[in-house]
């Protein structure tokens, strides 16, 4: 039987495996620059990102989610390029032995196995329960998804630091708000018309309305307030009290200049304007490189960091290319 190596590509999302193996990798360089460890915790997440993003994909549309879904409709499952039946074997068999590889990379890396066994129970615990309904049920499933890629930030810390410092804390509590602004604002405007009960922006009074010529315009409500104080939190406050751990004017720069850039895409992204899809994609893509980028040279040395962010960038673009036909978004 031939495999479809390019439907699976799309079937778990390979284009997003920068931002889940920056989570992982960049509290682990900080602690340890090992390159063999480094290369060993690269092929770990790029399958951890393929299967664990390909269960959410495979539950949304078991469920029936994503098959009311017209955006979806050129995934490889409802087109039956890759069957359920298979999907099911693959996906469920493949975070089995997963798991279990974690536990024992935790057990070789870390100077502290238990806790870094106890952050891949929570990883895998909330990204479950996440995946497998409270996405599309739940008025806060951004939490769970938020505790689920901290907790996998997590593991990267203590496989190569034995506690917590006043860094490690502040660079999970900025991953926590990252993802909650991705899912519960970016993830929820990009579904906004299906008008899912989980969507808490449709709570907020945010909606889309079809206007002169039949265009549709986005209303935030009172939802704005809600995604600006997220992105303030996130960047300005979070990103200063990371720069104040490891101050200098370089990094100063850097901040500032990110800090400038990710504050006129959150006005992109909050104002009441025009809603044309594949705009709204490209911007939520760039807001998300935005913010990932920041704390990268504020808690590690610029080589290392230069090399994540230029691969991260060629990574997603590349994989874009090649899966979905264009560079700055995908076709989700």
């Amino acid at each position: 039987m031939r495999i479809q190596y390019r439907e699976w590509l799309r079937f778990g999302r390979a284009q997003t495996f920068p931002a889940c193996w920056l989570l992982v990798i960049v509290p682990f360089l900080n602690g340890q620059p090992d390159i063999t460890k480094v290369l060993i915790l690269t092929i770990f997440m790029w399958c951890a990102h393929i299967l664990s993003f390909g269960h959410n994909t495979l539950m949304d549309f078991t469920q029936g989610y994503d098959q009311r879904d017209p955006s979806k409709s050129h995934f490889p499952l409802h087109r039956g390029v890759i069957s359920i039946h298979v999907a099911h074997n693959v996906i469920h068999w493949g975070l089995c032995g997963l798991v279990i590889f974690a536990i024992v990379l935790s057990l070789l890396f870390s100077p502290n196995p238990l806790f870094s066994v106890i952050s891949i129970f929570l990883w895998w615990v909330f990204g479950y329960a996440y995946n497998s309904g409270l996405s599309k049920e739940c008025l806060l499933s951004f939490l769970p998804i938020a505790i689920c890629f901290t907790a996998m930030g997590a593991w990267g810390w203590f496989l190569s630091h034995n506690t917590l410092d006043n860094l490690g804390w502040l660079l999970l509590a900025y991953f926590f708000i990252t993802i909650l602004f991705q899912i519960s604002w970016s993830g929820h405007l990009k579904e906004l018309e299906l008008e899912e009960r989980s969507n808490i922006l449709v709570k907020m009074g945010a909606h889309i309305e079809v206007c002169v010529r039949k265009q549709r315009w986005f209303f935030p409500g009172i939802s704005f307030i809600y995604g600006l104080i997220l992105k303030l939190i996130n960047v300005p406050i979070l990103g200063a009290l990371l720069l104040a751990e490891n101050f200098n004017l370089t990094r100063a720069f850097w901040l500032a200049v990110m800090l400038v850039l990710s504050m006129l895409f959150l006005v992109k992204l909050i104002a009441p304007r025009r809603y044309v899809r594949s705009k709204e994609l490209r911007n939520m893509s760039v807001m998300e490189i935005l913010t990932i980028y920041t704390p990268i040279p504020l808690v590690l040395p610029w080589l290392e960091a230069t090399i994540l962010m230029l691969f991260g960038v060629a990574y997603f673009w590349g994989m874009n290319k090649l899966l979905w036909g264009v560079v700055s978004h995908p076709r989700v």
